[in-house]
């Protein structure tokens, strides 16, 4: 198995800190193979000697070899006709295409499960039954899995307001209350408006959670919980539908758990706003 296999399907139980050099290497493997180990250290936020052992977990006698290897699949990967993902070619047929990215889509999620905190969902279940109300926040593609959050939530009688637009936002956090949820939805975690949103929101009082693909994003400093999700974008991809559903699978979660939480309440307020439906429904 090669390095780039090996970092998505390692044959050891990654340590957290493996894990965060892994990310950084799949997202700066050309930066990887051209700096010093004390560079490395610095860019990854990962030791030295963290980095010597991570190696050595790879199959490599030392970092050098490591280097040299990732960098011959590297310049291999860059010389093959790929477009949107590196898995996929343009001479490859429809079907083809179709598997891999089912394969994809089933990748990210079984990642994201496998790294899924159990602790902090149960937790982020308990700041939106105990609340008062929920505000799901994102900008562009995140912005539709907030909007698609707040209905889901709002069928089940909570009261939830789904936010995709940076000034209506700003406009919320600036009147939020001490007893209401922020659920900020970030695909970068590096949005400049989520970021004064969160902000905005932490100094009002407000609760916070994140959802996000970035360990290292400024979010963790105003969230009380962070939900991660594992998966990555080429440019192509930006707004692809694996991140989109890795982002409604973990809304899906805590969902689901709240029902659990509240069967009965949750039952009732989905009947009634089915009748309500139907009432329009029958009067066309």
């Amino acid at each position: 198995m090669n390095i780039l296999e090996q970092l998505e399907h390692p044959d050891f139980k990654p340590s957290k800190s493996d894990s965060v050099l892994m990310d950084y290497i799949r997202q700066h493997g050309d930066v990887f193979c051209t700096s010093p180990i004390a560079r490395l250290a610095q860019l990854s936020g990962i030791s030295e000697a963290t980095i010597t052992r991570f190696v050595r977990k790879m199959g490599f006698p030392n970092l050098q070899h490591f280097k040299v290897s990732l960098a011959e699949e590297l310049s291999g990967r860059s010389q093959q006709q790929t477009i949107i993902n590196h898995n996929i070619t343009t001479d490859e047929s429809i079907l083809t295409t179709a598997k891999k990215l089912m394969s994809i889509s089933v990748e990210a999620l079984r990642q994201t499960v496998r790294h899924l905190d159990e602790d902090i969902i149960a937790r982020t279940v308990k700041l939106l039954t105990n609340g008062h109300r929920i505000y799901f926040i994102g900008l562009g593609n995140s912005g539709f899995v907030a909007d698609d959050s707040a209905y889901k939530f709002q069928r089940i009688g909570l009261d939830a307001i789904g936010l995709d637009n940076s000034h209506l936002i700003m406009l919320h956090m600036s009147l939020i209350h001490p007893d209401d949820t922020v659920i900020a939805i970030s695909h970068s975690g590096e949005s400049a408006e989520i970021l004064q949103a969160a902000k905005l929101a932490k100094k009002n009082g407000a609760r916070l959670a994140a959802i996000t693909s970035n360990p290292h994003t400024i979010l963790r400093q105003y969230a009380d919980l962070c939900i991660f999700y594992k998966t990555k974008e080429t440019m192509l991809e930006t707004g692809s539908i694996v991140t989109k559903l890795t982002q409604i699978f973990i809304i899906d979660l805590i969902y689901t758990q709240v029902v659990k939480e509240r069967p009965e309440q949750s039952v009732r307020s989905k009947q009634d706003t089915a009748d309500a439906i139907n009432i329009l429904r029958l009067s066309e």
